[in-house]
């Protein structure tokens, strides 16, 4: 007979999510949901009617992990809206904000999960002291492009407030050259660990779909060509079932009436034919994207003109046109839809990465002990307060889908 196993809150993760587990005699999961426990905060909500221009400023803090890709996303919803497109080294320097952010928080996610592969005491404190080199780093880079080392109020709409100096350039490179030293010992230790680590073969593998729209930074075209006109998305009831449900503090996104998987993994199947399945691989492809985002970050260093204009001003305060943008955020892709109308938002809606893997991580504790699903879980680095703050209200009563009436299903 199936018993049910629920983890709450669970640990070593951003937010408070719930395990729902089904079990057999055997405790081996025949089906699993995860959900987010973390209350709606309505920014779609309180967004509307305000500047166009505090849409970033508010929704980089959805959280403090990974703010440049909502100011990012954000940014570029307006931009598309209103019909302007920062210069050619405004999205340079906004790509290496970015890639600040993912330098930092990328190495973060093996701070929660050494315990699970690395028993050494030694061995841990060496793996922190390196982590934490490595997360100043990046968080450097974010404080010079972006203005802070946090919420980056230097991305604007139009593209970014200031350029940098060519001393800021110079000593940038020198850290980034710096990463790489750090970063292969790291990498080479993470490598070891998961080789000797216990994991079963096939742990975490599903068969949901996956989604990305770049390989390194998101690309608004590709999700807009590829995705958008396919997405729809349930209400937790209907997804969980009641008795699950109404405990749910999502929506559940799907493409082509599926929930998909987004993030490292999804990234390198997508762009580099990544075949490998399952927890290991998602966290083996983490170790592949720092070392693709080191290297980006230097190349764009080398060719970043520090004379160049970084942002273009608005020409137009827009008429209310939809606007996308789209981000490949550190967990996956990060889509921001708007509409602006002289100035204002009149409409405002964020899918955060988290929010699309959410199911795909409940999905993959199936056939595997209930003890393996925080395991599972901490592969997936879910950021669960970016994935929860806003439902869907219509006439006074919340709905699972929304028509614009004035075209297009947002």
């Amino acid at each position: 007979m199936a018993e049910r196993v629920v983890i709450a809150p669970t640990t070593r993760n951003e937010g408070h999510g719930k395990f729902v587990l089904e079990v057999d005699d055997e405790g081996i999961v025949t089906r699993g949901h995860f959900l987010s426990l973390v209350l709606v905060r309505g920014f779609e909500k309180f967004l509307v009617g305000r500047a166009m221009e505090f849409a970033p400023v508010a929704t980089s803090r959805f959280c403090g992990l990974c703010p440049p890709t909502h100011a990012t996303a954000s940014s570029e919803a307006i931009e598309q809206s209103i019909g302007v497109s920062p210069p050619r080294h405004g999205l340079l320097l906004r790509e290496l904000c970015n890639l600040g952010n993912h330098l930092h928080d990328h190495p973060l996610q093996q701070i929660l999960i050494l315990p699970d592969f690395v028993k050494d005491a030694e061995g841990q404190k060496e793996a922190l002291i390196r982590i934490q080199k490595l997360r100043k780093i990046g968080q450097s880079v974010c404080e010079v492009t972006g203005g802070e080392a946090i919420h980056s109020p230097h991305i604007r709409v139009g593209g970014m407030q200031r350029n940098i100096s060519e001393a800021a350039r110079r000593r940038l490179l020198d850290l980034i050259m710096d990463y790489k030293g750090i970063w292969d010992e790291q990498r080479e230790f993470m490598e070891r660990a998961f080789d000797a680590s216990e994991v079963p073969p096939g742990l975490g593998v599903h068969d949901m779909p996956l989604m990305a729209t770049d390989l390194i930074y998101g690309r608004s075209d590709v999700f807009r060509r590829e995705y958008y006109q396919d997405y729809s998305e349930m209400l937790p009831v209907p997804f969980y079932g009641e008795d699950i449900g109404t405990e749910a503090c999502t929506v559940i996104p799907m493409i082509r009436g599926k929930p998909v998987e987004v993030g490292p993994r999804a990234r390198l199947w997508k762009y580099r034919g990544y075949k490998e399945l399952g927890t290991m691989a998602l966290n083996r492809a983490r170790l592949i994207e720092i070392t693709l985002r080191r290297d980006r970050a230097e190349e764009i260093l080398r060719t970043l003109d520090t004379r160049a204009r970084t942002i273009n001003q608005p020409v137009t305060r827009g008429s209310g046109q939809l606007g996308i943008g789209v981000n490949e955020a550190p967990r996956g892709t990060n889509v921001h839809i708007t509409r602006v109308e002289d100035g204002r938002i009149t409409f405002y809606k964020a899918m955060p990465a988290t929010m699309w893997s959410i199911p795909a991580i409940g999905r993959a504790t199936e056939g595997y002990h209930h003890r393996w699903a925080q395991w599972v879980m901490r592969s997936y680095d879910p950021c669960i307060s970016c994935a929860t703050h806003y439902i869907i209200v219509q006439d006074g009563h919340v709905v699972d889908r929304y028509s614009d009436s004035r075209g297009g299903w947002v």
